[in-house]
C-alpha cells in the first residue's frame, strides 16, 4: 500500500512509520523536511504542509492523521487549549480538503483519544466502549470537547463518501517517551506514589499493540467508524504505581494528595492525573484482534524489566 502519514514524528508516528515501511510505501507530512530526516534512521519520503497541495492524493491507498499538539506539554492556558484543538481540527480539514480537491478516496484514519468519553469520577462504575454516548453539544470537560471537535471535523470526509476510521487512544506505553518517559525517572529514584485515592482508572495500551492494531485495520479496510485502542484490562492509578515499582524493584511508600496535582498542574493535572476513564476495546475484540500485551505487568516488564537497581552499569541513588 501507499500510505501518507501526518504527525509521523510524534510518539506514535515515530514507531509506526518505520514499522509500516517494512511492507508499505510511506510518505510523511511535516512542517519541514528536516524534521522527518532527523526523526528516522532510514530514508523516508516526505512533503511539507505548504507543498501538500502539489501532491496527487490519488496515489495513496490510505491517509493516517496523527497530528496534534501534546496535551501534556504544559499547563492549559486559553492559548494552549486553542492550540490543542486547532492542531487536530485544522490538520484534519487540510487533509480532507486536499483529498476532495484531488477527487480521491483513500481510507482516512484519524487519531482521537479516550478523553472523548469525558472524565470519570472514582465512584463511577461505567465502562465505556465505542457504543457509549458522547456529549457533542455540551461536553463535560475540555478533553471531551477536544475529542468531540476532532471527531466532528471528519464529517466532510464522511459526507464525501470517504471510508473513515477513528482510533481512540488510551495512554500509550512506550519506553522513554510520553507517559512512561515522564514517570520512569521518578520511579527509578523510589519516588513513585499513589496519587489522590489511587482509584482513578488508567486506560492504557502498549505501543506494540498500537502498531499491530494499525496493521489489523489496514488489512481489514471494511472496518470503519470508531475503535478504542486500549488494553482490554484498564487499571487504577494505584495498580499502575505498584506494578511499575515492582518491575523496577522499588516499593511505593509515598502518597500525593490530589490538591497538590491541582496546584502544580492546574486543570491539566485534574483531568490527566486526578481523573480517568475506564475504556474497553469492544470493536477491536469483536473484529478478531488479539492483543499481544493485554497485561500491564507484562507490558512494563518488556519496556523496563532490565532497568531495576541491579541493572548492569546502572546506579540508583
Amino acid at each position: 500500500m501507499n500510505i501518507l502519514i501526518a504527525g509521523g514524528t510524534g510518539l506514535i508516528g515515530s514507531s509506526l512509520v518505520p514499522y509500516l515501511s517494512a511492507e508499505h510505501k510511506i510518505t510523511v507530512v511535516s512542517r519541514k523536511h528536516a524534521h522527518v530526516k532527523e526523526a528516522f534512521e532510514q530514508p523516508v519520503k516526505s512533503c511539507t504542509w505548504d507543498t501538500l497541495s502539489a501532491v496527487d492524493a490519488n496515489q495513496f491507498d490510505a491517509v493516517i492523521n496523527l497530528a496534534g499538539y501534546n496535551i501534556a506539554a504544559k499547563r492549559w492556558s486559553n492559548k494552549t487549549k486553542q492550540l490543542i484543538i486547532d492542531s487536530r481540527v485544522n490538520t484534519n480539514s487540510m487533509l480532507i480538503n486536499w483529498i476532495i480537491q484531488s477527487k480521491a478516496k483513500p481510507h482516512f484514519y484519524c487519531a482521537n483519544a479516550v478523553g472523548i468519553y469525558g472524565a470519570q469520577s472514582t465512584d463511577d462504575p461505567t465502562v465505556y466502549d465505542e457504543d457509549s454516548p458522547i456529549n457533542f453539544d455540551k461536553p463535560k470537560d475540555f478533553l471531551n470537547k477536544v475529542g468531540a471537535l476532532w471527531q466532528q471535523s471528519l464529517q466532510p470526509a464522511i459526507d464525501y463518501g470517504m471510508p473513515v476510521t477513528t482510533t481512540r487512544f488510551g495512554v500509550v506505553l512506550k519506553h522513554g517517551e510520553g507517559f512512561l518517559g515522564k514517570m520512569a525517572p521518578v520511579y527509578k529514584l523510589g519516588l513513585g506514589s499513589i496519587i489522590g485515592s489511587g482509584k482513578q482508572v488508567l486506560s492504557w495500551v502498549d505501543i506494540d499493540d498500537v502498531l499491530l492494531g494499525y496493521t489489523f485495520l489496514l488489512k481489514n479496510p471494511n472496518l470503519t467508524g470508531a475503535f478504542n485502542f486500549t488494553s482490554p484490562n484498564p487499571i487504577t492509578q494505584a495498580e499502575f504505581s505498584n506494578t511499575f515499582a515492582k518491575v523496577l524493584k522499588r516499593t511505593i511508600v509515598l502518597k500525593t494528595p490530589a490538591f497538590i496535582i491541582r496546584l502544580l498542574f492546574g486543570e491539566m493535572g485534574e483531568y490527566l492525573i486526578n481523573s480517568g476513564q475506564a475504556v474497553k476495546p469492544k470493536r477491536l475484540l469483536e473484529a478478531g484482534f488479539t492483543f499481544k500485551y493485554p497485561d500491564i505487568e507484562k507490558s512494563l516488564q518488556r519496556e523496563y524489566g532490565d532497568e531495576g537497581p541491579d541493572a548492569k552499569g546502572t546506579t540508583w541513588s
